[in-house]
């Protein structure tokens, strides 16, 4: 499986995990912005990056830290990572990454 539809895979499954929790969805298709789904209910907003095996490189960690000083107070940003053959994703606030 190439890596653009193992990636869309895995967007496609935290996002039936998300609609399970009762959060509605919007997927970035195109990938143009730093998230890749940008989760709402009545909370707040998550905004997600997801990855598979691997947490995001130094500079995508920076565009997500540059793009969570934009966010309202009540968004978390957040890095979904799906290791082969889990069930569940590892996930981590953007603050929880390495700088």
């Amino acid at each position: 499986m190439n890596c653009k539809r193992k990636g869309t895979r895995l967007e496609h499954k935290t996002i039936a995990q998300l609609k399970a929790a009762g959060y509605t969805c919007i997927r970035s298709a195109a990938s143009l912005g730093p998230f890749d789904i940008i989760a709402i209910n009545p909370l707040g907003l998550r905004c997600i990056q997801v990855k598979s095996n691997t947490w995001p490189r130094p500079e995508e960690r920076e565009s997500l830290r540059n793009a969570a000083k934009t966010m309202p107070p009540n968004a978390f940003v957040e890095c979904w990572r799906w290791d082969d053959g889990a069930r569940k994703p590892l996930i981590k606030s953007i603050d929880e990454l390495p700088l």
